[in-house]
């Protein structure tokens, strides 16, 4: 770029321009020649281009932000906020029977064909078991592609159940397993095969199938009841094993456990309705019952 009389000033900008690297950079030092170029007849060609310039660089900087959050939005769907008392991710290759297996658990109708590919995105369904809700998402088929943000999901989950084809169910397994000493070393995974494991089509399989991967999370359901008041049993609260009283409370309201005091609990004490302090360790079926400072 040129320009007629111009002083020392603007060819210092000039060069700031050329060795720019960044948008705010190439930016400041535009604006720069913008402000030393002298205005007459002679240099109006070169205060346009250094307009055009800029115009330009604003375009290209509101391109990438609008890419940026295209991206960021993408990324945020891959992880499905958790609902209900614990989250599960199935995984499996093309054509292992992932959405049949995910509709039967949830009740669903996700397109199930023998078309490769045919789950997209990360699809959420409930699964209900003795009334409780346990978060089942289907995943897109795992491909060299696809495994990094697969997996990601899994390691969010409480469970991931690797779905297997009969006709290379050893081949797969091998490979899952190898995998998961990788990438899945802290979550627990549920290896089930196809036709030999479950049956879609049968309810009684459908139900058994229920039953074994809600014992594979490992969880105890915990009731609660207010006092002087019946437990409410249609809806548990869903902790870990070894899961505490104070567990209890933060799950109900964070605000709430901060003001526990104690708790009386019927099933695993040595007597109906004992006191027991805030760290006291539940079982499954327990019935507590919080009080507040």
């Amino acid at each position: 770029m040129a320009s007629l009389n111009a002083g020392p000033e603007y060819y210092a900008a000039e060069g700031r321009y050329s060795n720019a690297k960044t948008y705010e950079e190439k930016m400041a030092a535009l604006e720069e020649m913008l402000r030393h170029c002298p205005k007459h007849k002679g240099s109006q060609g070169i205060l346009s281009e250094i307009r055009d310039k800029m115009v330009r660089l604003r375009k290209e900087r509101n391109r990438e932000e609008v890419r940026k959050k295209a991206s960021r939005a993408s990324a945020t769907k891959e992880f499905i906020r958790k609902q209900g008392g614990a989250q599960i991710a199935l995984l499996g290759f093309v054509n292992s029977g992932k959405t049949a297996l995910f509709n039967a658990l949830t009740g669903k109708h996700c397109a199930s064909t023998h078309s490769p590919f045919e789950t997209a995105v990360p699809e959420p369904g409930m699964m209900e078991y003795e009334h409780t809700q346990v978060q089942i998402i289907d995943t897109p088929s795992f491909t060299d592609a696809t495994h990094g943000r697969l997996f990601a999901i899994a390691r969010n989950a409480e469970l991931a159940i690797v779905v297997l084809s009969p006709e290379n169910a050893e081949e797969e397994r091998t490979f899952f397993e190898s995998m998961k000493n990788v990438y899945l070393k802290e979550r627990r995974v549920l290896f089930l095969e196809r036709e030999r494991d479950y049956d879609v089509r049968n309810a009684a399989s459908a139900n058994e199938l229920k039953k074994r991967i809600y014992g594979a999370l490992d969880v105890i359901r915990v009731f609660t009841k207010a006092p002087r008041a019946k437990p409410d049993y249609t809806k548990p609260v869903v902790l870990p094993q070894g899961g505490v009283v104070a567990d209890v409370a933060e799950r109900i309201h964070k605000e709430f456990a901060k003001g526990l005091k104690y708790a009386r609990v019927w099933g695993s004490t040595k007597f109906a309705g004992q006191q027991v302090g805030t760290d006291y360790k539940l079982k499954d079926g327990d019935v507590v019952e919080l009080h507040l400072k």
